[in-house]
């Protein structure tokens, strides 16, 4: 390892060493000259620069470096007595090395001088930049060749702006597009080409600040030519910054596309002619076809108000019949129990058609509401065969249940997921035939519950297969029709499980070879529980006796329709409940003024003051706070306003035994929430 040699640091020292720092540098040459150009010192750096030993150079004047032809000028002369004169000299040019090559050379020559100002000799400083000259010279050819390219360009003005948007140069093609020469653009606003109306809107400065902002700015517009005519042109401005990224300028390219606006003009209003006429043909067509379908809708809909008809007529029938022959019985008559069951059938039978159309209703009018919690599939699915059970039985067909044992929970709504699943067993069993098969399977993949209703009846046509899940739509003939119903189940089924974001879809090898209908729900990985709405189920198996379920609870019960007031009367009565009923909201407020209640179920569309408006003053009356409020309305949870003031929601018409067990559930819950 070289030693490193270390420096003194006194000024004597320090001039003793100078020679030493000097003879380091390898980058300049720097030597001694005499007063009369005469080398007295020579350093490695010289050596080289310029190719000779310092035996080679001492001694010999400097302008053996030089060209002939400064040598005839006598510039290494005139240096000298320039550096003599005024301390220094600095200039560049072309140099010579010992092999006789040019360099190009940055060369500084210092006068030395005594004390007392009398010149000694001189330092000389060369650099060759000759490296530094040949990128300069050839970024000098590239520009002059790009701005000799840019001014023969006639097709396009391009010119440049300075940051304040002033024109800097101007092309042959500007002149020849806009009219100005040279002279009398350069140095103007180029706000000059834009109209009175674009200008006072700051339309030219607005340009520049975008494309100052986002790097260029592009559009087409109309411009001005110098003689005042109008152009249409295509203008693109580009921002140009330096290395250190200040902005420089702006380049401006315009091009006149006049000719091609005209052209797409004309081409556009071919194309509207055209558009227009195929319009024309496409409403003549759409008109054609409305009709058709109006006349297809007025067919569908005699079809469905038809067997609407029908399906209603016929549990009225029962109804109507044994509410007229009832009164002429004895009360030990044996067919009693037969009529009342009937009657109860018929009620339950016509209240499911009349949901149907009302669900049918919500979902084309966007009410339906969906209650999302964690449900328990196999409680569900389990809950949905029972319901069905009875009408399986009745025919002899066996039911079939294989459920996986990992099926677990669901983020769905439960109530819809039990009518969805009803929906699918009550068509298989209505379908099939007795002693036939209906088999219900549900398992559990990564992601999906997949649940499966399976007939071995009288299936699908092919032709129908693709409408089967359509509103309104039976493969049989109204008149004709074996099977009741209203054609309604199995598109609200549809609805219901893309709602839940899951799909449906029904598989028939064709008639007489059974169908099975495929419902797939996606799984969630966790799921909050929301509040379970309150809601009664109008297929209780329950014997008739609510109990004493309501035992010393106070109930007022608000309802304009006498028939509903005395039914919810004597249910209430029956299990246990203190009860009055009036028949108005004005009417329930005077008897709050002398006695409070434990309850209020209040009926919604009444005269003058309805039930969201007597809920809300009774929620403003400091001595009713503990009042629990309950709706009974016609009108369903997801209709109108203001559901979330109640205790609880219920709709008619209920089963007394569901309504019993609601008012129960609410008063046993000191904390139950709204809604």
């Amino acid at each position: 390892m070289k030693p490193v040699r270390s420096f003194a640091h006194t000024p004597a020292d320090f001039a003793e060493e100078l020679p030493l720092f000097i003879e380091a540098v390898q980058d300049y040459a720097i030597f001694g000259l005499t007063q009369e150009g005469e080398i007295r010192s020579w350093n490695s750096g010289a050596a080289r620069i310029m190719g000779y030993r310092a035996d080679e150079a001492v001694g010999r004047n400097f302008s053996m470096f030089y060209g002939s032809s400064d040598l005839e000028d006598k510039k290494p002369i005139r240096e000298l007595e320039i550096a003599g004169r005024e301390g220094r000299v600095d200039v560049e040019g072309w140099r010579i090395r010992k092999d006789g090559s040019h360099f190009w050379a940055h060369t500084v020559i210092t006068a030395l001088s005594d004390i007392d100002g009398s010149l000694r000799g001189f330092v000389k400083v060369t650099q060759d930049l000759t490296t530094r000259r040949e990128d300069e010279e050839r970024l000098r050819q590239s520009e002059e060749i790009f701005r000799l390219l840019v001014a023969a360009v006639k097709d396009y003005a391009i010119f440049l702006l300075d940051p304040e948007g002033y024109i800097a140069t101007w092309n042959s093609g500007a002149q020849a597009i806009k009219g100005y020469t040279p002279d009398e653009i350069i140095g103007k606003y180029f706000g000059i080409f834009y109209s009175d109306v674009d200008n006072r809107a700051g339309k030219p400065a607005l340009e520049l600040k975008i494309a100052r902002a986002e790097g260029r700015f592009e559009e087409e517009g109309w411009r001005i030519r110098k003689d005042g005519t109008r152009f249409w042109a295509n203008v693109v401005i580009t921002a140009v910054h330096d290395e250190a990224g200040l902005l420089r300028g702006f380049t401006k390219v315009t091009r006149d596309i006049t000719e091609r606006k005209r052209a797409d003009e004309v081409r556009r209003a071919l194309i509207e002619q055209r558009e227009a006429r195929l319009k024309a043909e496409e409403e003549h067509r759409l008109t054609e076809a409305s009709f058709r379908a109006a006349q297809e809708a007025n067919r569908s809909k005699d079809e469905f108000l038809m067997t609407l008809s029908h399906e209603l007529r016929t549990p009225m029938t029962a109804i109507m019949g044994w509410a007229r022959l009832l009164p002429t019985l004895s009360p030990t008559d044996p067919v009693v129990p037969q009529a009342l069951a009937s009657i109860a059938r018929s009620a339950d039978l016509q209240a499911q058609l009349i949901d149907d159309v009302l669900d049918v209703s919500r979902i084309v009018s966007g009410k339906l509401r969906l209650n999302i919690q964690e449900v328990d599939v196999a409680h569900v699915l389990s809950a949905a065969v029972e319901a069905v059970q009875p009408s399986a039985a009745a025919k002899d067909i066996t039911l079939v249940t294989s459920l996986a044992g990992n099926v677990g929970t669901i983020a769905a709504d439960p109530t819809r997921l039990q009518q969805m699943v009803w929906n699918l067993i009550a068509n298989a069993v209505k379908f099939t035939p007795s002693e036939g098969v209906v088999e219900v399977n549900a398992r559990r993949s990564a992601s999906q519950l997949e649940i499966a209703v399976k007939d071995n009846g009288q299936g699908i046509d092919p032709d129908f297969l693709p409408h089967i899940f359509e509103p309104f739509r039976q493969a049989e003939n109204p008149e004709t029709r074996v099977h009741g119903g209203l054609g309604l189940g199995l598109s609200i089924v549809r609805y219901l499980t893309e709602a839940q974001g899951g799909t449906i879809t029904a598989e028939s090898p064709g008639k007489g070879k059974g169908a099975t209908f495929s419902l797939s729900l996606p799984l969630a990985s966790s799921v909050t529980p929301l509040v379970q709405r309150l809601t009664g189920s109008r297929y209780t198996n329950e014997s008739l006796n609510v109990g004493r379920k309501l035992e010393g609870v106070k109930i007022l019960v608000v309802d304009d329709d006498p028939e509903a007031r005395s039914i919810v009367l004597a249910t209430l009565q029956q299990a246990g409940a203190s009860v009055r009923a009036v028949a108005s909201a004005d009417d329930a407020l005077s008897e709050l003024d002398s006695d409070i209640p434990d309850v209020v179920l209040t009926d919604i569309a009444m005269p003058h003051i309805d039930g969201h408006e007597l809920v809300q003053r009774i929620r403003g009356r400091s001595d009713s706070s503990s009042v629990k409020v309950i709706a009974l309305s016609a009108f369903s949870a997801g209709e109108g306003t203001g559901r979330q003031r109640f205790d609880a929601y219920l709709n008619k018409p209920m089963d007394p035994f569901a309504l019993v067990e609601s008012i129960a559930s609410v008063v046993a819950s000191e904390d139950a929430p709204a809604g």
